[in-house]
């Protein structure tokens, strides 16, 4: 495993250990002087949703870069550098929100503010930090995982573009997946009571989203064409969904139910769209690429073709090396 690569690993921990030390600190002062953050459904629970979220974004940003490490997959590693960006953004929303949400007690409100403020601004300084080093880093391993894509799906470069198309849509599925959680967790505590309508249908759309994405995962591994499609039309649904959603925010009738969490479920909510365009785009290009050799090649380096199979692709030389066969 290269240096970078390693270097890449023990930063993404590192960073996962911090951040989660300095949260937990966050958490045990709040519930130390804030009597209420659990025991209503109120706005003081934006203080524990955010706790949560970055907990989990902490160690979902681990997952992405050893999974990319180990798959030899920049892109992931990339997606990671972006991916902690969106997390930063959310721990700069929680340090100008958690004032309005510590309102209600005005004294202890100021008193816990002021404990907890430097806490909040080292998270979003290590969250920058990393991803500037990161940023280096992701050049080296550029480089260093270069052969590895060359082994995997040769020196066409057609196949390598579908190859890396069909990595972006990987990627971004995995982000839908952290997305689309975060937003219905957020909503059904911060935003839904247990009376309203909203609530049953949130709820039921988390096991929904997980079938969709794994319907995508295997559509776009099978190059299965009603798979992938089924798969586009959900996701038009969904992004119908979050304009809906964006719009009641601002309907006047609903004005009380969003009174402090507007500016955050609004940033989340498009967020949440940008990734599903993205996933959308993706979706059509590599339907596009369907049936052009991409599932071959990755299938033989996988080890999932018979020999007679591998053999049109390619030969063993003297030393016993696999060489891809120039003369097709």
């Amino acid at each position: 495993m290269p240096l970078a690569a390693k270097l890449c690993c023990w930063l993404a921990g590192l960073q996962a250990l911090t951040v989660i030390g300095l949260e937990v600190s966050i958490l045990v002062r709040v519930l130390k002087y804030v009597e209420n953050v659990f025991s209503s459904w109120s706005s003081d629970k934006g203080v524990a949703i955010y706790f949560m979220l970055l907990v989990i974004a902490s160690l979902y940003g681990v997952f992405l870069v050893v999974g990319g490490v180990l798959n030899g997959d920049t892109i992931q590693i990339i997606g990671f550098c972006v991916f902690n960006l969106f997390t930063m953004s959310l721990a700069i929303f929680r340090y100008f929100q958690v004032r309005t949400w510590l309102n209600d007690e005005v004294v202890i409100g100021d008193l816990v503010y002021n404990m907890i403020q430097r806490e909040m601004l080292a998270s979003i300084v290590v969250m920058a930090g990393i991803t500037a080093v990161f940023g280096v880093l992701t050049y080296f391993v550029f480089h260093s995982f270069g052969w590895e894509i060359y082994k995997r799906v040769g020196a066409d470069m057609k196949i390598r573009r579908m190859y890396i198309n069909y990595r972006l849509l990987v990627l971004l599925l995995k982000m839908d997946f952290f997305v689309f959680m975060g937003f219905a967790v957020s909503y059904i505590i911060l935003i839904l009571k247990s009376s309203d309508p909203e609530f049953a249908i949130t709820i039921a759309l988390v096991p929904l989203t997980l079938m969709v994405l794994s319907l995508a995962f295997w559509g776009l591994r099978r190059e299965s064409v009603w798979a992938m499609w089924t798969v586009v039309v959900l996701l038009c649904a969904s992004s119908a969904y979050f304009v809906f959603k964006c719009a009641r925010m601002y309907d006047p009738k609903q004005e009380a139910k969003y009174a402090t969490q507007k500016p955050m479920m609004t940033y989340y909510t498009v967020v949440s769209l940008v990734v599903v365009a993205g996933t959308l785009h993706q979706c059509a290009t590599c339907l596009a690429n369907f049936g052009y050799g991409l599932k071959d090649r990755i299938e033989i380096t996988r080890g999932k073709r018979s020999d007679m199979e591998q053999i049109q692709d390619y030969y063993v030389n003297a030393a016993g090396d696999r060489r891809m066969n120039l003369d097709g």
